[in-house]
């Protein structure tokens, strides 16, 4: 009997972890190094673990057989413009992002990539697609235009889904975006042309539904699809060495008002202490250090850094007895979800009802506060401080919470129902069934 034809897939994605890293062959050309040097930067190639959803996702599809599944991304200071190899049935296509080749890191670094083509990326991106011939091309993350744009030069014949993580074009985004106008514009009008032009956007966030049928593409055809963003729960205790945790991989995030409450509670609890994980450019880091000055609060403040790896971030939380977590542009946050289930009782902003305001719809599982507003989140510092018991429900509702969570084998197989969907409702004219499309 003929073997059975697997469906071929790209993940246009951006991610990095351990497995990849050490696989990749790296360097820092010469005078990038001195750029770096004179300003400040860091000097290392070391990459951080992020997006972890895509390894999750790649975990399981490892184990799927009816999908041959080709990750391209790209990947700072690789030695040749293009890395690829196969493992575990997975076929990774790794490419330098032109932002790190040297004219244009020297441009980035003046001018800004407020208005960037990215040409260079989209013909690799282009040439690795064409060459693999996929069924379907399935991009992670509109609102980064050094891949993303890649989606726009797909063939027509090619099924094309654009799987939102955030939402640019969201009026709360841009209330709260803090890299400057132009940039912003940028950014929004990229994730603008891609809702246009892609033949499916995936998202189960309710409100980014709604503003893309309201006001960015009342014709989009919008998929029930999500990330894979079961982590793994752990119940043990663990001895503690720091009272707060704040961590992402960049911190520009939110750090500055997670130390402005910080800063605010320590007034009234002079022993406590927070741990930051993560890293940050010179600029932001004088951000911090003169909220540091401000609240005297030098010797209760430390300072990590980008840690290798993910478990090492993980292991680095669970020293602390609570997650001070505050939000500015996302709904919710992979950082939130890795705290509760890791036993944190978290502190956050509140992100609207879409966002979250829905930790706290089945149970109590976080103190939420208005962006922006450091002693409404200073008090609620001050509640966990206070009672014990609190900090217990919360401890235990978070855990509750993330083991009912959908599981990444779930979600990969819902992937593949999905695919099989699309391509017989672009290639045929089949239509997609209610649960692929409707929020059920």
């Amino acid at each position: 009997m003929a073997e059975k034809k697997k469906i071929k897939v790209v993940w246009l994605c951006h991610f990095s972890n351990s497995f990849v890293h050490e696989r990749l062959h790296l360097r820092i050309n010469p005078l990038i190094w001195v750029i770096r040097k004179l300003f400040r930067r860091s000097l290392s190639l070391e990459v951080p673990e992020f997006a972890n959803w895509i390894t999750n996702g790649i975990k399981e599809f490892e184990k799927i057989e009816e999908v041959e599944l080709h990750i391209v991304s790209p990947y700072p200071n690789l030695k040749s413009s293009i890395q690829e190899f196969t493992y575990n049935n997975i076929h990774y296509h790794f490419f330098l992002s032109e932002e790190y080749m040297l004219f244009n890191f020297i441009y980035k670094n003046i001018f800004h990539l407020s208005s960037y083509s990215f040409s260079r990326n989209r013909r690799i991106i282009s040439k690795i697609i064409k060459r693999i011939q996929p069924e379907v091309v399935h991009m992670f993350g509109a609102e980064n235009p050094y891949y993303s744009l890649g989606i726009l030069d797909v063939p027509k014949e090619t099924v094309t889904i654009a799987q939102l993580q955030t939402l640019v074009n969201d009026p709360d985004f841009a209330a709260n975006y803090d890299a400057g106008p132009e940039i912003y514009k940028y950014r929004a009008n990229v994730e603008y042309e891609i809702i246009q032009s892609a033949d499916y956007i995936g998202t189960c966030a309710q409100k980014f539904r709604k503003i893309i049928r309201d006001e960015l593409n009342p014709k989009a055809v919008l998929l029930n699809t999500t990330l894979a963003l079961q982590e793994d729960v752990y119940v043990e205790r663990t001895e503690k060495k720091y009272d707060f945790v704040y961590f992402a991989v960049n911190i520009r995030k939110a750090a500055d008002l997670a130390l402005e409450a910080f800063g605010l509670a320590y007034q009234q609890h002079p022993i406590i202490t927070l741990d930051i994980i993560g890293g940050c450019d010179t600029e932001y880091k004088q951000v911090l250090d003169g909220i540091i000055m401000k609240y005297g609060i030098k010797d209760a403040v430390t300072f990590e850094g980008i840690l290798p790896t993910h478990d090492d971030v993980i292991a680095q939380i669970r020293k602390s007895r609570f997650a001070l977590l505050p939000l500015r542009i996302d709904l919710t946050s992979g950082t939130i979800r890795e705290a509760m289930s890791n036993g944190l009782p978290v502190i956050t902003t509140d992100t609207g009802e879409m966002g979250t305001q829905k930790l706290n719809v089945s149970r109590l599982n976080a103190l939420i506060s208005p962006i922006g507003d450091h002693q409404a989140l200073a008090d609620n510092i001050q509640k966990l401080l206070n009672d014990d018991q609190l900090a217990e429900t919360l401890r235990e509702n978070a855990i509750q919470t993330r083991l009912e969570v959908q599981s990444n084998k779930e979600i990969a197989k819902w992937y593949v129902a999905v695919y099989k969907a699309c391509i017989d409702n672009h290639k045929n004219n089949i239509p997609l069934p209610k649960e692929v499309t409707e929020l059920l």
